[in-house]
């Protein structure tokens, strides 16, 4: 029939919406009530089909969510005084340093005036601004801060249903480790940061870079990568993002405790600003995630709802 469409035809933008409306009500059900059980297995084939025959490529992410009892909560800012801390703690200076917060204004200007960031490379431009300001005011003669694109260290082998446990490599690791090992960890991270003793020497964030139009699938990436790396490091809570540049999704993980679940709390969608007015808000975020980098709450700015 003319104006109908094949399940080959959709697209992320088509199937995404309807994934993720689905998802959280899915995980409300008792899978214990057998009438129930019935209504779930029927939603996990429709996911199944939608998978299999579209062209949607973050179905999977959200599939492997479900499938290992990741449960979304939400990040909200305690009070406006919580916001304010979190500003001035963003703003702060570091002696000496070129890279101030008005020079970090300037360049990521210069970006935005420049850089076309349609595409994922230019937004990655914006970030980088954004994570070296971070390392110049986070580094200190104890212990440095590293910048590690595209890590690939996470195991990548298929998991149960044939399935990769996680897709491609993290666009960002940000570690934070003793200054004596900084050299090493630039030079040859996959093998310094997996040694046993600077496993957990000091704290790391995974970041997800995406456009401003798949901000929702990186989320699920960034979830899945950070739940990967808390397996294979033996860590309960990590913390992550996904962000083009001009937007932030900032999220905590817990892994599954006992018979509880494992969960991530995520925040709403941060906006940079027009002039980049609220890059302290980001910074000071930033820095509490390296601080706190394996709880998952209570929160110093955030409440868990």
């Amino acid at each position: 029939m003319a104006g109908q469409r094949r399940v080959a035809d959709l697209t992320a933008n088509d199937v995404d919406p309807v994934i993720h409306s689905l998802v959280p009500f899915m995980a409300s059900l008792d899978r214990d009530d057998e009438r129930t059980a019935g209504v779930v297995e029927i939603i996990e084939s429709l996911f199944s089909k939608l998978k299999q025959g579209s062209r949607a490529p973050s179905i999977a992410t959200a599939l492997d969510l479900q499938e290992n009892h990741i449960y979304p909560y939400g990040l909200e800012f305690k009070d406006d005084a919580g916001k304010a801390l979190v500003r001035e703690r963003g703003a702060q200076e570091i002696e000496s340093n070129f890279l101030t917060h008005a020079n970090t204004k300037r360049l990521i200007s210069l970006v935005r005036k420049h850089m076309s960031r349609a595409s994922l490379a230019g937004c990655r431009m914006l970030i980088d601004v954004i994570f070296l300001r971070l390392a110049a005011v986070t580094s200190t003669d104890a212990d440095n801060l590293a910048i590690i694109p595209d890590w690939s260290a996470l195991n990548t082998a298929p998991g149960p249903g044939g399935r990769p446990t996680v897709e491609g490599v993290i666009d960002y690791l940000i570690a934070k480790r003793p200054s004596k090992y900084s050299g090493l960890v630039l030079s040859e991270p996959v093998g310094a940061l997996n040694r046993p003793d600077l496993v957990h020497a000091g704290s790391s964030n995974i970041y997800e870079a995406r456009t401003c139009a798949e901000l929702q699938a990186g989320l699920m990436q960034a979830v899945l990568a950070v739940a990967t790396s808390c397996h294979e490091t033996h860590k309960e809570c990590a913390r992550g993002a996904v962000t083009c540049g001009d937007h932030w999704v900032f999220f905590a993980y817990q892994a599954p405790k006992g018979s509880d679940y494992a969960k991530y709390a995520r925040t709403e969608v941060l906006d940079l600003g027009k002039d980049a007015e609220n890059l302290d808000l980001i910074l000071g975020i930033l820095i509490d995630w390296i601080e706190n980098a394996e709880v998952f709450g209570p929160q110093k700015y955030f409440y868990i709802v």
